[in-house]
């Protein structure tokens, strides 16, 4: 009750704060939704300048931001709430395998019953999840169910909240350790104190049952995180965080956790937990508009000593660096980036502690062991349709984030060394053409077709594959006002 209590003293407040902004945010993870973010990611190119995300979404009262066909989401009168609905084909072809077509279903509703107030959810019927041998959830005529998204965000001049099931990133939109595609039950803010922002999330991953994981009894997961951007000018911000994920049997949220001044790597330490502490950094600089440099280094475990074995385990990091062109010196935006995550990185010996969501990455990897480099060249036809050529180079460990942690660097005497990426490498050459955009402000069309040329295709020495694919979504939606009076 004192907690409960609490709560609405905080928000009661809040909500006698005079009010200087006013709007809700843009949800991200749907692909009709990214192409917003691309359109916004772009126009700050052009630009060279850079724009908040409280707490990794957009802000609708953002000018700057073409919602369009969306644009219902921007002023929603408070005596109305609007209905939407998304129908979307999955239609994909690989050479070798066979061929799928997927269905999915979403409605929901957006609403602003007060200025700052915004409110916003949408379930789904999703016919690929109900096929995914590790969905576990119930199925109905073929389709699996669930409340994709729901959330509300409150915002009050420097200060962004936002609560329920939603996505967000921190710092990049593709960022290594949270990304907007995970949708995650909990909360976030964001305050900006001049320069500096101060930002935390917290958020409950999926639990361990004896059912399915192999534990005596089921053990709950969290993810808790802060950090610090400092804008140093209107094109160079810099970023600091930290990330845990812990939990365990009946253990519920520690409050010094939740405190977004304090070190938790340090904090574990003392309090004698054996939780996964993640630092960061990253930077997103314009040297001149039309022109933007970005990165993103994760540290999970750094061997500074030299004393025991145990001192031999392999450092685990991981990093991400790019550079993206916007109609600089030709009519095309270029975008070169290169990902890097070390074996054994997002893992951890005990495996409630790893880095993942029903299987998945937090962040935005493909999870560890492997690099990638990319370069993508796109044509923009106005605002709300464009054509990408990619070339990429992906290198497949065999590690895992899911592997048991076996610790290899015990049974040696002296120096540990292992190659990276590990064993026998799966490496992928692709080329790919994409169209994707809006037509008619009620359909979605993203097509992509190209080549890829697999070598140790699954990790089998000398076996070679070329494989052609193509994968098109195609999704139509509607939207309407209901009146709530």
């Amino acid at each position: 009750m004192k907690k409960i209590f609490g709560l609405i003293l905080i928000f009661g407040v809040l909500f006698v704060f005079p009010l200087k902004t006013s709007g809700g945010v843009m949800p991200g993870g749907l692909k009709e939704y990214e192409f917003i973010y691309d359109r916004l990611e772009r126009f700050e190119v052009r630009t060279g300048g850079i724009f908040n995300y409280p707490p990794g979404l957009c802000r609708l009262d953002n000018e700057n931001l073409v919602l369009n066909p969306f644009d219902y989401l921007r002023n929603i009168p408070p005596e109305k709430i609007r209905l939407f609905s998304f129908l979307a084909e999955d239609f994909r072809a690989t050479k070798d395998l066979r061929s799928h077509g997927y269905e999915t279903f979403r409605a929901g509703i957006a609403g602003q019953p007060l200025k700052k107030l915004f409110v916003y959810g949408h379930f789904v019927l999703d016919e690929e999840k109900a096929e995914d041998d590790s969905y576990t959830g119930k199925k109905w005529r073929g389709f699996a169910g669930d409340v994709e998204e729901a959330f509300v965000h409150f915002q009050n001049g420097s200060l962004w909240v936002t609560a329920g099931r939603f996505g967000s990133f921190w710092g990049l939109r593709n960022s290594l350790v949270l990304t907007s595609d995970r949708r995650l039950d909990g909360f976030g803010y964001s305050f900006r104190w001049g320069k500096l922002v101060i930002s935390y999330r917290l958020a409950r991953l999926d639990g361990l049952s004896p059912e399915r994981d192999n534990v005596a009894s089921y053990e709950n997961r969290f993810l808790a995180g802060h950090r610090f951007d400092f804008h140093f000018s209107r094109g160079l911000r810099a970023g600091l965080f930290e990330t845990v994920v812990f939990g365990g049997p009946g253990r519920t949220i520690d409050l010094f956790y939740l405190n977004p001044l304090i070190f938790s790597h340090g904090a574990q330490l003392n309090e004698h937990t054996n939780d996964n502490t993640m630092v960061g950094f990253d930077f997103t600089f314009h040297p001149r508009p039309g022109c933007r440099l970005y990165g993103q280094l994760l540290v999970d475990d750094i061997q500074l000593d030299d004393k025991e074995q145990s001192d031999q385990e392999p450092d685990e990091w991981a990093v991400l660096v790019g550079g993206q062109t916007a109609s600089f010196l030709l009519p095309v935006d270029v975008r070169l980036e290169y990902t890097r995550v070390s074996n054994w990185m997002f893992n951890q010996i005990l495996s409630r502690n790893r880095y993942l969501f029903h299987d998945d990455p937090v962040g935005g990897v493909r999870g560890n062991d492997y690099d990638l480099s990319r370069l993508v060249v796109s044509r923009w036809y106005g605002k709300d349709f464009r054509v990408d050529g990619e070339v990429s180079y992906y290198r497949q460990g065999e590690g895992r984030v899911t592997a048991r942690w076996s610790e290899p660097w015990l049974d040696t005497e002296g120096t540990y060394t292992e190659k990276f990426p590990t064993g026998t490498v799966e490496k992928t050459f692709r080329g790919a053409l994409a169209f994707k955009g809006f037509f008619q402000n009620m359909f979605y069309i993203d097509f992509t077709a190209g080549i890829d040329r697999v070598s140790n295709y699954r990790h089998i020495s000398g076996e070679n594959k070329t494989r052609p694919f193509f994968n098109l979504v195609v999704s139509t939606f509607v939207s309407f006002p209901a009146s709530l009076q």
